[in-house]
């Protein structure tokens, strides 16, 4: 099994289908989008726009999974004060919601679990698991998935929706928040992400040159924002990485064959 791993787009849309029918790139099975479709420095109701059209005719597709970023939360709950990020502007908001309707919004996910790593926008820390288990009496035995992370995220959108703050979808105090550590959307990579024993995920949210890591002997970890110069793939378990700048080359090798990652 394949799959190809997008994240942070930040309205830099137009690239996304022409790499993913690239002959470079082996047949895969899914593409996994780690969200923040929306925003970016100086960007304006018309790009949204664009960017808004492009997410709801990939939502339309199969085999795409859509995660929630930090900067697409507050688009969906624009009455909720606790989610808003940074460059949520009111006349965006109008004009990504002129084409993004609440069935497409409701195929957005907080997270994705697939070959034994959990996905979400920006991480899940320790702290959280651990806090959560605790107030609900769980005893972990390999179900993070299921007996926490399921549940505590379908709680947090029943909060937002509500128009509370929850803990899994705010900041911490290195982004600007009050908690000690992000949530699920805002866990900073350098500063606040750690290895959970157990648990491999893969994450955007934090800019980085190249694709990160921080593994230990029972726990993989790769950050993938890389401000779109990289895709991940994802194959029986096993993260690699290519260089987008060759997916868009036409070229063929010397031999007539294309390239593969």
């Amino acid at each position: 099994m394949a799959t190809i791993i997008i994240s942070d787009l930040h309205n830099r849309v137009d690239w996304v289908e022409s790499a993913l029918s690239s002959p470079l790139l082996k047949p895969y099975d899914n593409v996994i989008f780690l969200g923040d479709y929306f925003d970016d420095f100086n960007d304006s109701p018309e790009d949204v726009t664009n960017s808004a059209k492009w997410l709801k005719q990939s939502l339309s597709r199969p085999n795409r999974i859509h995660l929630c970023g930090t900067h697409d939360i507050w688009y969906r709950f624009q009455e909720n004060q606790y989610i808003q990020a940074s460059g949520n502007t009111k006349e965006k908001s109008d004009a990504i919601n002129h084409i993004i309707t609440e069935k497409d919004w409701e195929l957005l996910k907080l997270f994705h679990y697939e070959q034994g790593f959990l996905f979400t926008h920006a991480g899940v820390h320790s702290y959280l698991i651990n806090k959560y288990a605790l107030a609900n009496k769980l005893i972990m035995q390999g179900e993070i998935i299921n007996q926490i992370i399921k549940p505590a995220t379908e709680k947090a959108l029943i909060d937002v929706s509500n128009n509370k703050p929850n803990e899994w979808l705010d900041a911490g105090f290195d982004r600007g928040g009050m908690l000690v550590v992000g949530g699920i959307t805002w866990l900073d990579w350098n500063d606040e992400f750690e290895p959970v024993p157990e648990l491999n995920q893969i994450v955007g949210h934090t800019q980085l040159k190249y694709p990160g890591e921080k593994s230990t002997q029972n726990s993989k970890n790769y950050c993938l924002d890389t401000k779109n110069k990289h895709i991940g793939i994802l194959e029986n378990g096993i993260f690699k990485y290519l260089e987008i700048e060759r997916l868009m080359q036409k070229d063929q090798n010397k031999d007539g064959t294309y390239g593969r990652f």
